[in-house]
């Protein structure tokens, strides 16, 4: 395309929660502009208990509408509503790509490029692209819920130009575990962020300041463990707090301290489940932060316990920091850990770039932990690793190369 005549990408996203989906989808509105196409940011808003971040989308130099009615939840009324919104905004911006993100966009925004593909004519269709940043597909629906999805995605994806997903192992998932889609249709693309504030940050006075803050009536050299994320089941912090209670079981609870960094739904539970539990004196609750940077800084270490992952910004964000992380093998996190180096007695895997624990084995995380405590040179080398592994692979330079071509190769 020429400058007279640029491409123009319409992308759209459910809401702009804090997550990696909202980076990439801000960042990619953001640089392609940059690079002389024509791009316009759809998002709904976001959830009362979730974070925030449309405050970046109004930082940077993009073209951003809001639609009141899309959000989270499915909503036979206010869907209607987004789809008709759609299609008087697909008229009027003439997209030649729609791009979706994340799997309620993906489906209102597919239907609503559909809707206009029908009655266009063949040099007026519109090409459609989706990108799975996770799936539903499983831990977060009954059995019955999931097979429906599964099957509206199966719908969608025939009627979509291209499918990217954010790793290898989620194209596993998505061309042969739950047959969405045939594998040529289906592109890996990596996520790529800015991860110059993580790695660059070295001022000592950070992390003391962060941790006095909080750890101001406690001891702090203490390892300080952290885990960031919506405080939603799918995330499965009860399996964090019940690890740290089995180190307390076991004497060794003094030697760790915890920040829970987000919030959420869960919130009253996991308190209570703290109180339940007699760990208060280990944990806090931090709420959302926007400079995550410092926060990192002050962690020793970064601890992740999905049921279910796509490729965890988290753990990119973490790496980037210099700081060893724990993860539960699933989805998109063995993608990042690197060769394997040893399996443990304990159960757990030691990788180049970090550990993973079987899903809901919080006396496995707990191990992990002691490990780590007890082997901080091991620790400090695996960090150093993968530091350099996500700085290689996880930049955004190379995902605006990577989504420039894919759009390129399909006009």
């Amino acid at each position: 395309m020429s400058s007279e005549n640029p491409l123009r990408i319409l992308r759209i996203i459910a809401r702009l929660n804090i997550g990696g989906p909202a980076i990439q989808a801000i960042l990619l509105s953001e640089h392609l502009f940059e690079k002389g196409y024509q791009t316009l940011l759809i998002s709904g808003k976001v959830g009362r208990l979730e974070g925030d971040m449309s405050y970046l989308a109004d930082t940077r130099k993009i073209n951003f509408k809001i639609i009141s009615h899309l959000g989270r939840n499915i909503s036979l009324i206010s869907d209607l509503k987004t789809l008709i919104s759609l299609i008087k905004i697909i008229k009027k911006f003439n997209p030649h790509i729609i791009h979706t993100h994340t799997a309620k966009a993906g489906t209102i925004g597919r239907l609503a490029g559909m809707g206009f593909n029908f009655f266009a004519r063949p040099n007026r269709k519109i090409k459609l692209i989706h990108t799975f940043h996770g799936h539903v597909f499983h831990g977060y629906f009954n059995p019955v819920k999931s097979k429906g999805f599964i099957l509206i995605e199966r719908l969608l994806a025939r009627f979509t130009d291209r499918i990217i997903v954010i790793s290898a192992l989620q194209k596993e998932d998505i061309c042969k575990k739950f047959k969405i889609a045939k594998s040529q249709k289906v592109r890996v693309v990596p996520l790529g962020f800015d991860l110059k504030d993580f790695s660059d940050l070295n001022n000592e006075k950070v992390r003391e300041k962060i941790r006095f803050q909080y750890l101001s009536r406690r001891n702090a050299d203490t390892l300080l463990l952290g885990i960031v994320g919506r405080l939603t089941s799918i995330k499965n912090h009860h399996m964090f707090l019940r690890a740290i209670r089995y180190l307390k079981d076991a004497g060794s609870a003094s030697c760790y301290q915890s920040l829970i960094i987000g919030g959420g739904e869960l919130y009253d539970d996991l308190v209570r489940l703290v109180d339940d539990l007699e760990i208060s004196e280990s944990v806090i609750f931090t709420g959302w932060q926007k400079g995550m940077a410092s926060f990192y800084k002050a962690l020793d270490v970064v601890a992740l316990t999905s049921k279910n992952e796509g490729t965890p910004v988290t753990l990119i964000e973490a790496m980037a920091a210099k700081k060893p992380v724990i993860a539960t093998d699933v989805g998109g996190v063995r993608d990042l850990m690197g060769p394997v180096i040893e399996k443990k007695l304990d159960g757990f895997i030691l990788y180049q770039n970090g550990i993973t624990v079987p899903s809901e084995r919080f006396d496995i995380f707990a191990n992990a932990l002691t490990f780590l405590f007890h082997n901080q040179d091991v620790a400090r080398q695996m960090a150093d690793r993968a530091q350099k592994y996500v700085l290689q692979h996880y930049s955004e330079e190379r995902l605006f190369k990577d989504i420039d071509a894919v759009y390129r190769n399909l006009i």
